[in-house]
């Protein structure tokens, strides 16, 4: 019907349909359409809508149109998995375990396979802890190094051998029981805490029974029980120590000067013994050469001073070497003597009591790539240009740069001097030749250095209760932690009062602490020695720690 103004949209649309229904009265579904309205809301558009059409039969309405179309379904995978093959393992025929001839503290495993395979050891004793060696090489026989091993204590062995998909498969199962130190028999030490590091680096030296002298490099675990050992009687004069970046170790051998370092591996092998005159400290350069100190034997006229006509000191210098050509020429980058007047009486502080005028006895490197160096014999810590041609500040000593506000931060005597990278200097402060130092305590000593002031004055320091003297040797190291470990290297009365190992934090806490002794060291013998404790390296020859050690109960 055509529109007319004022009716409603909906109006409009429902007479239409009545209309439709009418005209389709004999169509079936005509019923259905009719009770299927309902009424419509209300639009409040005006628009005029178009007429609606006429049609002969009638529409089917539905709410929405309903799709006809079957979804396919997701096809199942009918493809089926090829297992993986099953990891193959070559079978061990046969396995024993011998501890070595030369080293009581080294054990090899010998392994005989059915097939070339790489192989590793498990190794454990409850208290000592659990290792594991580094993956040895592909073949079918294999003696594979332990270390790593206490003194007279038993351990379990498995062997490892890599599968074809690269793990290990553990069977064949076995035990041994490392050697004796024969040396230490009458040695006594006693530990408490745990230190930070895995491994300790030292040197050690005492008397043996018949009277003989003996000569260790050992490392301790963290529980302060001994590991690893070189040396042995009479053998060498061990002393300083470096650990080379392929693992090896090179000491100084400060009993033949005329073949003074020795490169050796973890087992004992030895690479190298050549060299020229060094004493007391070496630093192995990132060139691979080493720079070392050295001395000759210097002769002059003292009469004015009182002395001999032909006086002889011995005068340090720094030299480098290069261990590639083991050339005996060095070349001399440093000497004392382009510095100072051995002439002058001032220049000389503990003059009559050493052959040495200064007695160098450490060298290391600053942290802007300087040299610091320790005058034991003048009381003084020594600040060196990095092109040796400057001495840039002396600490201590004759014509200190530094004043002491408080004369109980001077130090005597020192060792191992270094530069800590905020500047401040470290040193193991013997205390020798202090008033009131001989026979009262050594400390660990940190000086803070102010450059505009120039003054040293105390940061922090470091001595055990009771007190501890040591009146040479000894040595005081910052860790990478924070904490300081601490060597006091002999002892006034080593049948009774320890040397010892000390690690302390920033409060001065101790964390670890091992005293040794000889009960059967006879008046006039020196007993327990130590010169210097490192922090040592993260394995021996490349074993792994699975499981801490723990103390004994």
């Amino acid at each position: 019907p055509p529109s007319k103004p004022g009716r409603s949209l909906a109006a409009i649309v429902f007479a239409a349909l009545i209309a439709l229904s009418f005209a389709c009265a004999d169509s079936p579904a005509s019923a259905p359409i009719a009770s299927a309205l309902t009424p419509t809301p209300t639009l409040t558009s005006t628009a005029t809508p178009a007429p609606a059409p006429t049609s002969t039969h009638a529409p089917t309405l539905t709410p929405a149109p309903t799709s006809t179309h079957t979804p396919t379904p997701t096809p199942t995978a009918t493809h089926t998995a090829t297992p993986s093959p099953t990891p193959t393992v070559p079978s061990v025929i046969s396995h024993s375990a011998a501890i070595s001839e030369d080293n009581p503290l080294i054990a090899f495993v010998s392994v005989s396979l059915s097939s070339p395979a790489r192989v590793a050891v498990e190794y454990e004793n409850e208290y000592a802890g659990k290792f594991r060696t580094a993956l040895s090489e592909p073949a079918s026989e294999h003696v594979i190094p332990v270390a790593r091993l206490r003194e007279n204590t038993a351990y379990e062995y498995a062997v490892g051998v890599e599968k074809s998909d690269g793990a290990l498969a553990y069977g064949a199962r076995g035990e041994f029981v490392a050697g004796e130190v024969a040396a230490f028999a009458t040695m006594r030490s006693a530990a408490s805490g745990r230190s930070s590091q895995s491994l300790i680096l030292a040197d050690y030296a005492d008397a043996l029974p018949d009277g003989a002298d003996f000569r260790y490099l050992l490392m301790l675990d963290e529980l302060g029980e001994t590991v690893w050992i070189y040396g042995g009687a009479q053998r060498y004069g061990l002393g300083v120590v470096h650990i080379l970046p392929n693992g090896n170790l090179i000491h100084l051998n400060r009993r033949d000067l005329n073949r003074p370092f020795h490169e050796i591996t973890p087992l004992g092998e030895i690479i190298t013994d050549e060299g020229d005159t060094p004493h007391h400290d070496f630093i192995v350069l990132d060139d691979g050469r080493i720079l070392y100190i050295g001395r000759y034997d210097f002769t002059f006229d003292d009469s004015a001073n009182g002395g001999d006509a032909e006086t002889t000191k011995r005068v340090d210098t720094l030299n480098i070497f290069d261990p590639e050509t083991w050339m005996l020429e060095r070349e001399r980058v440093w000497d004392a003597l382009d510095f100072w007047d051995i002439t002058d009486p001032s220049q000389r502080v503990e003059w009559t009591a050493s052959p040495y005028w200064l007695h160098m006895n450490s060298l290391s490197r600053a942290p802007d790539g300087g040299w610091i160096v320790s005058a034991r014999n003048r009381h003084q810590v020594i600040s060196i240009s990095p092109d040796f041609q400057t001495i840039r500040w002396q600490l201590g000593g004759p014509d200190s740069d530094f004043d002491f506000p408080d004369p109980a931060d001077r130090f005597a005597m020192q060792h191992a001097a270094t530069q800590l990278p905020n500047g401040n200097i470290l040193v193991f402060d013997n205390r020798a030749d202090l008033p009131g130092g001989e026979g009262y305590y050594s400390r660990a000593l940190e000086l803070r250095l102010d450059f505009d002031a120039m003054t040293a004055v105390k940061a922090w320091e470091y001595s055990p209760a009771p007190p501890l003297y040591a009146r040479n040797r000894s040595s005081a190291y910052r860790l990478d932690n924070g904490n300081t470990l601490i060597n006091f290297g002999i002892s006034a009365d080593p049948a009774a009062i320890p040397i010892a190992i000390i690690e302390a934090d920033a409060e001065g806490r101790e964390i670890f602490r091992l005293e040794t002794i000889n009960p059967a060291v006879k008046e006039g013998e020196d007993g327990p020695r130590r010169y210097r404790a490192y922090p040592g390296p993260k394995s021996i020859i490349g074993e792994t720690m699975i499981r801490a050690p723990k103390p004994m109960p």
